[in-house]
């Protein structure tokens, strides 16, 4: 199967949404949570007013654009190696929206808190952050539908190894519990290495009858 120049690239849309996620985690690193005094919130936003606006007005819907790229790559990907009706692949795609919404919003709330805090508002700050404090609720589903989908389809058809699939599949039921957490230090790792694994099949010169069809699992 030929792929044009663009297609080739597009994996590549999942290393540079790991590039964009952890300098995101490192921006807003010791951000005061919601259980913190209203003057702790109140100071942390106010004092870090640089950062977060790039984060949340240029990074977050960067991260977005970039995942849902990643997720239609991911879902031609599993596509391929799924005979007749598609099952797993628009899952796989829909749960990349899903989670491109969501950290949107994260975006807007967090852009909002530090706004109200730029412009003294202690009471808006407050209520602000407590809202955004629980953000994370649909971005968190829409990582576990996209990994879940993704570790699934890719065992039953093949069309990812093995050792992104499993991975894939580990994550996705971790983003369901309190493990979810730790998750989120591990997907970048998970969304770099899957990157470069699509870029380097798709860089390779492929004929029709020079790939193997996929086996199910």
């Amino acid at each position: 199967m030929h792929t044009s120049r663009l297609q080739r690239i597009l994996p590549l849309s999942g290393v540079l949404f790991t590039l964009i996620m952890v300098t995101a985690l490192v921006l807003t690193r010791g951000e005061a949570d919601s259980g913190a005094s209203s003057q702790k919130i109140f100071a942390y936003w106010h004092g870090h007013y640089g950062a977060q606006m790039i984060s949340a007005l240029i990074l977050a819907p960067l991260g977005a654009l970039l995942l849902v790229v990643f997720a239609a790559e991911l879902r031609r990907t599993i596509r391929s190696g799924e005979a007749g009706e598609a099952i797993y692949s628009p899952i796989v795609l829909a749960g990349g929206v899903m989670t491109a919404v969501g950290l949107g919003v994260t975006g807007a709330f967090d852009a909002a808190v530090t706004s109200a805090a730029h412009h003294n508002s202690h009471a808006a700050v407050y209520t602000l952050a407590q809202l955004q404090s629980y953000d994370w609720v649909p971005w968190i589903l829409g990582f576990a539908t996209m990994m879940l989908a993704t570790g699934i389809g890719g065992l039953r058809t093949a069309a990812l190894p093995k050792s992104l699939s499993w991975p894939a599949l580990a994550l996705g039921i971790a983003f369901l519990t309190p493990l979810g957490f730790f998750g989120l230090f591990a997907l970048p790792v998970w969304t770099l290495a899957t990157g470069a694994v699509l870029y380097r099949r798709n860089t390779r010169t492929r004929t029709p009858g020079t790939v193997p069809a996929p086996q199910p699992v």
